[in-house]
């Protein structure tokens, strides 16, 4: 499989087994700052930091052994996030404006957290001074679509291949203020992403590690799960937030002490997934 693009914003690992239906997408691990960025930015780099997926892609780097193909974007999404349309843009970070019909006003632009983020947290803006809108192109053009061309190659020539294909949109998040807070949740944009059977196995094969699942709450999907989960067109895709608590040391962003127990269970997990996609 050929992803016909010369970028390199994002790196694919392919299978290094017997091939399977199973893709998977880290869109928020990359760990790469721009210098101009940071020179740009009212922020330090440690809080830039605290927005990443970190470590979503080590925890998930022994996909490939099991089959599946993994999909990681290398830039942070501090400074471009492809979880999101294109068009979410907030057009007042930009001088000049972009064209109406290049701007999506959604509740998620509203509250800072477009394709270009201005915050990283309600009111914790990321930039002292308007970009130009030449730099909203720039990097529409060298990390989203990139980003999106491989994992639409990716899926197409895996439903190809298969018959179908099944999308883990990797993600991790804060640990949740109520008192059946989930280690883990999973969305399927209510049962509009992915069939009921695979979202169910799903699951059951995480709960097999002592989780605690919800399910489409406060979670439900992102753009890619929303924009590439097409089970009548046979692509399947599954949001799995997994909170950081269990992992990450939140003072120093550093691996936390159940690093190790959580990628274990992330190898099993995998194992199982593409077991029965076979």
């Amino acid at each position: 499989m050929k992803i016909p693009s010369p970028l390199t914003s994002f790196k694919v690992d392919y299978p290094r087994n017997t091939p399977t239906p199973v893709v998977v997408s880290s869109p928020h691990s990359g760990r790469y700052y721009p210098s101009d960025f940071l020179s740009s930015a009212s922020l330090s780099l440690f809080e830039l930091q605290r927005i990443e997926d970190r470590f979503m892609d080590q925890l998930l780097e022994d996909a490939p052994d099991f089959g599946a193909t993994l999909l990681s974007a290398n830039f942070s999404r501090a400074w471009c996030d492809v979880n999101r349309d294109w068009r979410e843009v907030d057009p007042e970070m930009f001088a000049p404006t972009p064209p109406e019909d290049e701007v999506l006003l959604t509740a998620k632009v509203q509250a800072g957290f477009g394709v270009i983020p201005r915050c990283i947290s309600q009111g914790c803006q990321i930039y002292r001074h308007p970009l130009q809108l030449s730099e909203l192109r720039k990097r529409i053009a060298t990390a989203w679509l990139p980003y999106h061309e491989a994992l639409d190659t990716i899926l197409e020539e895996t439903r190809l291949r298969f018959g179908y294909a099944v999308l883990l949109d990797m993600h991790s998040m804060p640990k949740l203020p109520y008192a059946r807070s989930g280690d883990i949740v999973l969305g399927n944009i209510h049962g509009k992403s992915c069939s009921k059977e695979i979202i169910d196995k799903i699951e059951d094969e995480i709960k097999y590690s002592n989780y605690s699942i919800r399910r489409n709450f406060p979670y439900s999907g992102g753009y890619i799960t929303q924009h590439y989960g097409r089970p009548e067109g046979k692509i399947h895709a599954v949001q799995i937030e997994i909170c950081r608590s269990l992992y990450l040391n939140s003072a120093t962003l550093e691996p936390g002490s159940g690093f190790m127990e959580t990628k274990k269970n992330m190898r099993r997990f995998l194992a199982a997934i593409s077991g029965w996609t076979l």
